[in-house]
């Protein structure tokens, strides 16, 4: 009786191709983070090769949702090959089932990494076949079957993941420079080559440097020398640790901003240099210049309407090939995109570009610069000077509530990030002191003001607020002065219990309730805050470790301005303010004496 011969299989995990593509449909907010990773030929089953080649069709649309996937796989007459609907329910039930409540983003990348582990083992097993059936053929000289196996390896070398690798080379280094400073330490510090100093000895004495992980936002009104001044900070940084960093312009070309670097460091005028109007000696310096920069590790993007994915996406790439990027500036923030946001308010999707900035930055340890605008309240004001709700517009409590404050559980969400849950705690009782205008309570800030408040009803509910306070409306936050036309809250339905569930409440009715006392509640970390069973936005700018706000100074000289930098916030230190001189021709700051 002849022997049966068994193929083995290849290489797959049909379930983790289940339950990520399910994750997807689900939750499509995850699928721009996931692409750039993931390639169709990943999946081992040609049915989800299929649902994820049309996602990425979709994607492109702008289009991913269910319905739209099943109209767009009838459409191509694919519907019947994939499984049909059952198929889709299908992936979704899977999703459901094995997916977790909370770090879900963490366990998609682990099934992530599983597809592609199972896709490289099946490249190492067809190239391996290809080699064999190559070296079968005489016609074919050596060192041709060696450069096709070379080509092979070098195409998966990008697949295998690098950890725990480090050359002699490095190795030595490390143990040179720890026995240097353990020995020495007394006579030569050394230097956390995690903060970068700007350049300006006075901004320096503020801010302590750039440290690691620190979001700094730069705002101030139009035409005040936002993009000059970031450049001139660049410029100062690169001179003195020579460190790589990464441009995002939105608003200007890359040869603009490049003529910036040059006008700053040669002296020249820019308007010579944009119209070639150049002496033979400033000729001379620029080609001097342009030699010592062109030494320098900056990579600049000027692609309009970029996105926030786009950016995270670029700097991580970036930062992993590379792995010397030390520094990322944005310019400016109002510009930056959304994708996947189901949400028309402008302010809201502000709030969550400037989150997904601080956790990037957080990620690559790296310090991230950001310009903004300011709003226009400073111009109505009799007092010009900038101040940090130029930077926000948020809502404010009702004195009698008790804010939810606890440091030890969170929550993870794809809408809220870092969402906390903690034991009630009663500042009613801050009131019967009439002289306190603030406080400091462990991480949380208290302002006091007088506002117009409403009252919303619900059955067995009752919720005072301000007219212009947000409330999470399933995916998205709505001001409280829109409600009347949704008529839908979320609350938190959940005490002291592991898993998170969103109760949707019909409003019944909103009416004015009363000229009251109420504060402002600004937490440092997180975007969102539990109050009496609801979830409350929190103040957009207080994503940011750093906040500098750039106003127009006395006018010294018919060439020269003085600009007035103001330290808003700093969590590394104190608030200040400094002064600095700007040239309009070269675009340089530098420090004023006075």
């Amino acid at each position: 009786m002849p022997s049966i011969i068994i193929e083995p299989i290849l290489p797959h995990n049909y379930v983790a191709e289940e339950i990520l593509l399910g994750a997807i449909l689900i939750n499509p907010t995850l699928f721009p983070q996931l692409m750039p990773f993931l390639k169709p030929d990943s999946f081992f089953v040609e049915s989800h090769q299929l649902i994820y080649k049309s996602l990425v069709t979709l994607h492109k649309d702008k289009k991913i949702d269910i319905l739209q996937l099943i109209y767009f796989l009838s459409d191509s007459q694919i519907l019947y090959y994939v499984g049909g609907v059952f198929k889709i329910i299908e992936l979704m039930r899977q999703s459901h089932i094995f997916m977790p409540s909370i770090n879900m983003y963490v366990y998609v990348q682990e099934l992530m990494i599983l597809i592609n582990n199972s896709y490289t083992r099946r490249l190492f097993m067809q190239y391996g076949y290809n080699v064999i059936q190559l070296a079968n053929i005489n016609d074919l000289h050596c060192h041709q079957i060696y450069n096709k196996v070379s080509e092979y390896l070098e195409s998966t070398v990008h697949k295998i993941p690098k950890e725990n690798l480090m050359t002699f080379k490095d190795l030595i280094g490390d143990l040179l420079i720890h026995l240097k400073y353990r020995n020495l330490s007394l006579v030569t510090p050394p230097i956390d080559s995690k903060i970068i100093l700007s350049g300006f000895q006075r901004l320096d004495q503020l801010i302590k440097g750039l440290q690691g992980g620190d979001l700094i936002v730069i705002a101030g009104r139009p035409s005040i020398g936002k993009t000059s001044f970031v450049i001139n900070l660049a410029f100062n940084i690169l001179i003195s640790i020579s460190l790589s960093l990464c441009f995002f312009s939105l608003e200007m070309s890359k040869m603009q901003i490049v003529s910036k670097f040059v006008a700053i460091a040669s002296g020249v005028d820019t308007q010579n240099i944009s119209f070639s109007k150049l002496k033979t000696e400033e000729w001379y310096n620029l080609n001097r210049v342009c030699g010592k920069l062109i030494k320098y590790n900056v990579y600049i993007n000027d692609t309009p309407n970029i996105s926030i994915d786009y950016i995270e996406y670029t700097s991580k790439l970036l930062y992993q090939e590379a792995g010397i990027i030390q520094l990322v500036i944005i310019d400016y923030l109002q510009l930056i995109q959304v994708e996947s946001f189901s949400n028309n308010l402008r302010t809201q999707e502000l709030g969550y570009i400037t989150r997904k900035l601080k956790l990037l930055a957080q990620y690559l340890n790296i310090p991230i610069i950001v310009l903004s605008q300011l709003n226009r309240s400073i111009e109505t004001r009799v007092n010009k000077l900038p101040l940090l709700s130029d930077l926000r517009e948020s809502g404010c409590l009702v004195n009698y509530y008790h804010v939810n404050l606890d440091i030890i559980n969170s929550i993870h969400s794809s809408s809220l990030y870092n969402f906390k849950n903690f034991a009630a705690s009663n500042l009613g009782k801050f009131f019967k002191n009439d002289y306190l205008c603030k406080i400091f309570l462990y991480t949380l800030y208290f302002n006091f003001s007088l506002q117009y408040s409403f009252s919303i009803y619900f059955p067995y509910f009752c919720l005072d607020l301000t007219h212009n306070h947000k409330l999470y409306l399933k995916k998205i936050w709505i001001k409280l002065s829109l409600y009347l036309e949704y008529n839908i809250c979320v609350l938190n339905y959940f005490y002291r219990l592991h898993s998170c569930i969103f109760e949707y409440r019909y409003m019944p009715s909103i009416i004015y309730f009363n000229y009251f006392q109420v504060f402002d509640v600004r937490e440092p970390s997180y975007m969102g805050l539990l109050l009496d069973d609801f979830i409350l936005h929190n103040s957009i700018e207080q994503d940011a470790d750093i906040v500098i706000i750039l106003s127009q100074g006395d006018k010294h000289a018919s060439f020269s301005n003085i600009i007035d930098v103001s330290l808003c916030k700093n969590r590394n230190g104190a608030t200040g303010s400094c002064k600095l001189l700007f040239t309009p021709q070269n675009n340089k700051f530098c420090d004023v004496d006075l």
